[in-house]
Formats: C-alpha cells, structure tokens, sequence
C-alpha cells in the first residue's frame, strides 16, 4: 500500500488577517495545531509542517516535523517545494496529503475520509466535494508529486490539475462539510466561525 504523508502549509504572514494564521487560537489550540491534527485523522505520516513568517513553537507540533521556508514570502507554491522536498527525504515515494493552516475548522471525520478514498485509490488525486464544489485539502498521488516539485516559479497546483494527462485521475469526494470550501483569512472570518 502507498504510504500518505501529510504537508501543512503554515509559513504565510496572513496580510488579510493582520497577523500570522498559524498561531491563532481557536477552541483551545492553534490553527497550524488543528491542521495537524487533521492529518492525524488522516492516519498520515510523516506530518511535515512549513514555518516562514513566524517561528512555531514545538507545543503546536504535535507528532509533526517542522521545516522552515526562509523564501516563504516568495508564495505557497514555494512552501509547497520546501514541504514536499522535506517529506520525499523522511519517506521516499510516499504520497501527500496537503493541509493549510486557513481551515481549521475542517472536521477531522472528512479528512479520515479522504484519506480512505485514497488507500482504496492510492492512483487518483483526491479532494473533498461539498454543494458541488471542490475544496480542500487535496491528496496528491506518489506518482505526482516528482510534477508538483517540478512546476515553474509561477505555476500552481491548480496548473497541474489542468493538465491532460491529470484531469482523469482528478477524484472528488463528496463530504457535509462546508469549510472544505471556506478560507479563515480575516478577523471577520475568523468572528464568524462556530
């Protein structure tokens, strides 16, 4: 069985937000620490997390490793590299599970059941459905990931996804969870959640 790893991208300044995402609480723990955790609902590992803008003390790690991105301001795309580059060295040919830490209020249970999607399709890239709209996080296949490493500096996952040759192994799952599709990037939004 191919084994999942996880990358938690947590490395942006949060400009919108007026303050570093990762490290703002909610219900009792930090965002980046609710990212893990979702990753552990997965059953992945290694759980790389991706710091830049601000350091990430160890108690918000959990069972994760940290790696720091010094060229984070260059985009998540460049966070994305650093994380997977760090995961393929911790467990080669694995594939990725890639969390943000905008999402914290995804439910553990949809990410447990993306993660079972892929262990019955580890070929498919997978992502959560929700009102007919695809969200996050995806799971990108072990076969992909050497392609993902290997978009341009201004190229994104969604430019891979595109492509011929991916659109067919695009899976969707359909999930009763609206924050797959919801970003947490401002203090109204961050007001508004439950």
């Amino acid at each position: 069985m191919t084994a999942l790893g996880a990358v938690v991208l947590a490395a942006g300044a949060g400009e919108r937000m007026g303050r570093p995402k990762a490290l703002i609480a909610w219900r009792g723990r930090s965002f980046v620490r609710h990212a893990v955790a979702q990753a552990e609902a997965a059953a992945a590992g290694p759980i790389v997390v991706v710091e830049g803008a601000v350091v990430i003390p160890a108690e918000h790690l959990g069972p994760a490793i940290k790696v720091t991105n010094p060229t984070w301001p260059k985009g998540q795309m460049d966070s994305l590299r650093r994380g997977l580059v760090e995961l393929g060295g911790l467990a080669p040919g694995c594939a990725a599970l890639v969390l943000t830490v905008d999402r914290p209020h995804v439910r553990p249970e949809t990410v447990a059941a993306l993660a079972a999607a892929f262990r019955a399709a580890p070929t498919q890239v997978w992502q959560p459905e929700h009102g007919g709209r695809r969200g996050h996080p995806l799971i990108w296949p072990a076969m992909l990931v050497p392609e993902l490493l290997a978009l341009g500096p201004e190229e994104s996952p969604r430019d891979l996804l595109g492509r011929p040759t991916v659109t067919g192994l695009r899976r969707a799952l359909a999930v009763d969870d609206p924050a797959v599709l919801d970003n947490v990037d401002r203090p109204a939004d961050l007001a508004r959640l439950p």
